[in-house]
């Protein structure tokens, strides 16, 4: 199966995105469509739901392209290179970025396909499931933990995301998209060595407790997300002086964390046939209460962002995270 090339979009922006950000959402729409032709190859081998391991509205790649200023180009599918202006005061300065769709469009692609062997292989919740499992079935055999078709199509799709990334043609980004993976990985084994260890004094509201603490820590099972978001940042050649630069990148944080929370929801939530705990609506509820804070906290740091371009793009990555409910 070949690599998909850019190709023109005939028709109009499909979704509910800004409006105002007509190109974004064309590149955005490109790439579903090439997520979508690796969804088809894969389910015509064996049926099984792929799809819900993938967000249309492709999180990775909308983060990568915050620092894009592409409403300044005519078209984003030309033949030739195309010039964005990422311009930081006003109109006037000129900080043109030489790149091409094509290598916009496989980066991307490369993220969100990674993303979903991410999503497959799962996180929190595939450390949770198993311990509680292996504890109440001390006494079975190793066969369950053997090789499963979950983990085959996970590894599947990590191994696609990497033909995509070899497009992109940057050994730098290939690089720190490596070290990204090694941190959630790693983000991954201690977070489960810690909860098998609660679980051993048989203590569930331990378990809470430890999500609830280590917030800093677990933030790093979304280390992807944040590499795309400085990834982007590094390839548009933005200039911000101290103060903006704090403020952007302190958003930026913020829509980790945000992230962060919403894995914790999401995984407790789907446990809860083995999690029985009378805390747990308390806890779920907090969890609820800190997202509500972030968001918060990150419209109101919009509001002070400049330029305008740079501010609609944070307004639409804003409402693109909160469909994650």
């Amino acid at each position: 199966m070949k690599e998909v090339k850019a190709r023109r979009v005939e028709s109009g922006t499909r979704g509910k995105q800004n409006n105002n950000l007509k190109n974004k959402n064309r590149i955005i729409n490109e790439v579903n469509k090439i997520i979508s032709e690796e969804l088809r190859f894969l389910n015509g081998h064996y049926e099984y739901d792929l799809r819900q391991y993938c967000n249309p509205g492709l999180i990775y790649g909308s983060c990568f392209l915050t620092f894009f200023n592409l409403e300044s180009i005519k078209d984003p599918f030309p033949d030739e290179t195309i010039h964005v202006n990422n311009y930081y005061k006003d109109g006037t300065e000129k900080n043109f970025v030489h790149t091409d769709t094509y290598r916009i469009l496989n980066l991307i692609a490369g993220f969100e396909l990674l993303g979903i062997g991410i999503n497959i292989h799962g996180m929190v919740e595939k450390a949770l499931g198993e311990i509680y499992h292996e504890k109440k079935n001390s006494t079975e055999d190793d066969s369950e933990k053997n090789y499963t078709l979950k983990l085959l199509f996970g590894d599947i799709f990590y191994s696609r995301a990497v033909i995509y990334f070899i497009n992109y043609n940057d050994f730098f980004v290939f690089e720190e998209i490596l070290n990204s993976l090694l941190a959630l990985h790693y983000a991954r084994l201690i977070t489960h060595q810690e909860l098998v260890k609660i679980i051993s004094q048989s203590s569930e509201e331990k378990i809470f407790k430890k999500l609830k603490e280590d917030i800093a820590k677990i933030k790093n099972l979304n280390a992807l997300l944040k590499s795309a978001f400085l990834i982007g940042f590094g390839a548009s050649n933005f200039t911000l002086d101290f103060n903006e630069l704090g403020l952007s990148f302190r958003i930026i944080e913020d829509l980790v964390s945000f992230k962060t929370y919403f894995d914790i929801e999401n995984h407790l939530r789907q446990i809860s046939a083995e999690v029985k705990s009378s805390c747990k609506d308390g806890h779920l509820n907090f969890i609820l209460s800190k997202k509500m804070e972030i968001m918060g906290r990150v419209n109101k740091d919009i509001k002070l962002i400049k330029p305008q371009w740079l501010k609609d793009n944070f307004d639409s990555l804003t409402k693109l995270f909160q469909t994650l409910y």
